[in-house]
């Protein structure tokens, strides 16, 4: 009886598994790293920390760890290893000085590569590594971290009980758990690598860092569109993952209520993955939008940045619209929102019963759109109260 594909797929992984043990058991023979104990604040100059994930919103949840590295070490060079897909959204962070591309595509096709990118971060002369972990660990980033030849490396040894198998390729192995405090916020998670450090405390926010020209760029795509309406709030209907996408038709009659009752101007964002959801909700729709669609992430973030409000699945566009600053409303359907939502008092988020995104009821989402946007109208008046004060342009006194 021949066994089934399922069974040769489980076999294979079983002999990957065990090769890999075999192979850097080998390997961890001849590497000894010397332990570090303690790094000394005015030793560290030139810092590498490796993210190199394709998850936008892993990517943005690392923000706060580098906010505590520039507060610790104001006059070290901060440098971020990212694979392409997320390399450009920091790009301009006031906490970094460069990002380093890691393609690993490219090293498929030649292993000369491979051995020119480690000399090129063994050139840069990193004196201090960090490799956080809080989803899953990686050979590929321990190996990385390896190849810089920094004296002081820091990543995983654990995560939640199970055993990095190239741990021993850092000088410090940090043993994350958060088994029994699984509210802890990805963002916290980040900063966790680094407790041996003892960092500055910093917010748990994230931050993009957009130019004075991007952001412009962004509020005139709007500004040309939304005429004299008062308010502008957007819309991200799609995620990558089917569970985590709320009914695009109830988007769309969220979206028509800003319309009918706030007179909104509406802004809708989509990927490449999310061309059905983006369909049904535009068929739907009583009023103009103005559709982002496919464009570079950070004109995306541009625009989300004037947006008012911003009401979204649980998907990295939901970490991109806090971290420029607008207001967020997330659904949450099968991910802890306390572990991924925006923190931060100005942002809200819905969590469907049994984490079913669909149990979320229209009526409950509009209540907190009333009261967000509302919220946003009054910071608005403020503000124009602030610019034309009485007897000054803009007012009919004489």
């Amino acid at each position: 009886m021949n066994p089934s594909p399922r069974k040769k797929v489980r076999t294979g992984h079983r002999i990957e598994r065990a090769a890999k043990w075999l192979l850097f058991g080998f390997f961890r023979l001849f590497v000894y790293p010397r332990k570090l104990r303690f790094v000394e604040r005015d030793s560290v100059q030139n810092i590498l920390v490796i993210r190199q994930h394709n998850q936008l919103g892993d990517m943005l949840c690392v923000v706060p760890l580098l906010h505590a590295l520039r507060k610790t070490y104001p006059k070290a060079k901060i440098s971020l290893l990212a694979r392409p897909l997320n390399a450009e959204i920091l790009r301009g962070s006031p906490f970094l000085d460069e990002v380093i591309v890691y393609d690993k595509f490219k090293f498929f096709d030649s292993p000369v590569a491979v051995l020119s990118f480690g000399r090129d971060l063994r050139d840069r002369g990193f004196d201090l590594v960090l490799v956080p972990s809080t989803v899953s660990m990686s050979v590929t980033s321990d190996v990385l971290a390896f190849l810089t030849r920094c004296k002081r490396r820091i990543g995983p040894g654990s995560l939640n009980g199970k055993k990095n198998v190239t741990g021993f390729l850092y000088n410090h192995r940090e043993h994350l758990d958060w088994r029994d405090e699984p509210w802890t916020h990805q963002a916290q998670r980040n900063l966790d690598i680094a407790s041996i450090l003892v960092l500055e405390k910093v917010r748990l926010q994230p931050a993009i860092g957009l130019a004075d020209e991007e952001l412009r760029h962004g509020r005139d795509l709007v500004n040309d569109r939304k005429g004299n309406a008062p308010i502008v709030i957007g819309f991200h209907p799609g995620a990558a993952k089917i569970p985590n996408r709320w009914d695009a038709l109830n988007f769309a009659e969220i979206a028509n209520r800003c319309a009918e009752i706030y007179g909104a101007h509406l802004v809708i964002s989509a990927g490449p993955n999310d061309t059905e959801p983006l369909a049904q909700m535009k068929a739907h729709l009583d009023n103009d939008a103005l559709i982002a669609l496919n464009l570079p992430i950070r004109e995306v973030a541009s625009i989300i940045a004037a947006c008012d409000l911003f009401v979204t699945n649980d998907t990295g566009i939901m970490h991109v619209a806090a971290a420029v600053g607008t207001t967020t409303l997330s659904l949450f359907g099968p991910t802890p929102p306390l572990e991924w939502a925006p923190p931060g008092s100005k942002h809200r988020f819905i969590l469907g019963r049994n984490d079913d995104v669909q149990t979320i009821t229209v009526d409950r989402v509009w209540e907190n759109v009333m009261e967000l946007a509302e919220r946003e109208l009054r910071n608005v008046n403020r503000t124009e109260d602030i610019s034309h004060p009485a007897g000054t342009a803009g007012s009919n006194s004489n």
